[in-house]
């Protein structure tokens, strides 16, 4: 139901505020009269309690005149739409108000008519701008209603950029988080079930533990300001220490064994190094991944410290980029390189300074989450390209010998290419004859090409090039004109329709076009053709 408007009228002549009370049917307009007043400084006193919507006044008037009236209205209640009612001499006065906020300007004397399409005006002015006001409402509801997860998203944007603070200041005052500019630290806690079966867990549960996890976190750290527990984009929780007067790695144990003891449950945790500048927050996070990705070398229910690692920097720099190198390879389906690659990461693992197990492991370990992490980025769910019933994580921890993890490797990649392969050609084939229905369905179409297609389908126009000579074996408009030939001689065979006729019905309107396409693919003209009819 639309709001009924409240309009007042100010005007110390009271047969012209008696004239506006009746010259229209209030009622119809949507409006009402609540008040009458004889004086700009009455309706001042008894404003707050009527709130009209509409002020409609007199430019003169004693002791107050219209537009000082009008000006207090603008600066205390700017929501009130105010109309002056002016007589002819006074309008190059009057158009001063339009510099304190006049909504419009009536002259005198009053015209039904322009007084109604002034009101009208009003109206919708005033209902587009509570419209507004209501979706600026929403939108703060929304907004503060979101807030825990907008906070969080931010957070997040901290530990996968390099950030520094000045780009950041801003925000971190409007989620009222406390920093410390010249420290900061990263420990990342993961947490997952004793006795873990993949079938017998519900993803909810896991949701469950984490959460639980993150609330005995948080109590723990309930009095300081200076650290922030959230999680970060694969649900592990993380710990963003701001405070260069607590030891982290203490207060960490603390945790590792209140939650391993309250939820019964595994619990891996890895700590960054610490750090005297805000900007390398991201640094420190990534060090408490690798610290906590060492979880499959040493088992669950620890703590690592990057520091603590006891690996090659230079080395383990060189091996990141060439994993990283790996997942570009798989995304464009590069076998041979693949192999390649994985090759030069293991030949350096034959030199005894590089022959580690542990850290075979963790790079092997590393290569299958590049690879997987790829196929993620395609699309694809890695539980469709993976055979096993569970990740080949544990694979690798069982194997012993560096041959055995090689070969493990390269038929695990060779397998996940070949998957990714084949769901592609799926998809290519279930599109391609989706169009190949549509080119028969529109044969009529003249308009029916290349171009028009790519745009129906929101396919790139060489892509469907490719895929559709790929899965058809002749170019679209060789299939194009085919196809229109071919209905042409059933045409032909079946009904009187004359040459002229029949090119219209297959989308070529030019007969002597459609001739020459004609004789080019049946191998006789058109009238020998029906001569043998």
């Amino acid at each position: 139901m639309i709001e009924e408007l409240k309009v007042m009228i100010v005007d110390d002549e009271e047969l012209e505020r008696n004239l506006i009370s009746v010259c229209i049917n209030w009622n119809q307009m949507g409006m009402r009269i609540v008040s009458s007043m004889s004086s700009a400084r009455e309706a001042l006193d008894y404003i707050d309690d009527i709130n009209p919507d509409i002020i409609i006044t007199d430019i003169r008037m004693p002791f107050m005149d219209g537009l000082e009236f009008s000006k207090i209205i603008a600066e205390t209640y700017p929501y009130i739409k105010v109309i002056i009612l002016t007589a002819h001499e006074e309008f190059e006065y009057a158009k001063v108000g339009i510099k304190v906020g006049i909504s419009d300007f009536l002259l005198k004397p009053i015209k039904r008519s322009e007084l109604r399409t002034t009101l009208e005006n009003i109206k919708k002015k005033i209902f587009m701008e509570r419209e507004q006001i209501s979706q600026h409402e929403e939108l703060k509801r929304q907004v503060e209603k979101n807030f825990p997860y907008l906070k969080e998203k931010f957070l997040n944007e901290l530990i996968l950029n390099n950030i520094t603070l000045e780009e950041v200041k801003e925000k971190m005052d409007y989620y009222s988080i406390c920093y410390n500019s010249d420290f900061v630290q990263i420990a990342l806690i993961e947490t997952d079930y004793a006795n873990y079966d993949r079938k017998e867990t519900k993803e909810e549960n896991k949701v469950f533990m984490t959460l639980k996890s993150i609330d005995l976190v948080k109590s723990y750290f309930r009095d300081d300001n200076l650290i922030e527990i959230f999680t970060d984009n694969s649900q592990r929780i993380v710990v963003f220490n701001n405070n260069k007067d607590i030891n982290l790695e203490i207060c960490i144990e603390h945790i590792k064994v209140m939650i391993i003891n309250r939820l019964k449950c595994f619990v891996s945790i890895g700590i960054g190094n610490k750090y005297n500048k805000f900007g390398f927050i991201k640094k420190s996070y990534d060090e408490a991944l690798e610290a906590l990705n060492y979880k499959v070398v040493i088992g669950r229910n620890n703590i690592v410290c990057f520091r603590e690692i006891n690996i090659n920097k230079a080395e383990v720099s060189i091996k990141l980029d060439e994993i990283s190198e790996i997942g570009f390879n798989v995304k464009i389906g590069s076998v041979e390189k693949l192999n390649r690659l994985i090759d030069n990461i293991f030949n350096d693992f034959y030199n005894p300074k590089y022959s580690n197990i542990d850290y075979i492991r963790v790079t092997s370990i590393n290569i299958i989450t590049m690879v997987l992490n790829s196929v993620m980025e395609l699309g694809i769910n890695y539980n469709d390209v993976i055979n096993e019933e569970n990740l080949p994580y544990e694979k690798i921890l069982k194997l012993e010998t560096l041959p055995e993890i090689k070969n493990f490797l390269v038929d695990f990649v060779d397998n996940i290419i070949n998957n990714v392969k084949n769901i592609r050609t799926r998809k290519t084939n279930k599109v391609v004859s989706e169009i190949v229905k549509y080119i028969n369905k529109n044969l009529n179409n003249s308009k029916l090409s290349l171009s028009f297609v790519s745009k129906i389908f929101y396919l790139n126009l060489s892509y469907l090039s490719r895929i559709f000579k790929n899965e058809t074996g002749c170019t679209f408009i060789e299939y194009l004109t085919r196809a229109r030939i071919e209905k042409s001689t059933g045409l032909f065979k079946t009904t009187d329709l004359m040459v002229y006729e029949v090119a219209e019905k297959v989308g070529i309107p030019d007969p002597k076009y459609f001739g020459k396409c004609f004789k080019k693919h049946i191998g006789m003209s058109v009238n020998d053709f029906k001569k043998q009819l």
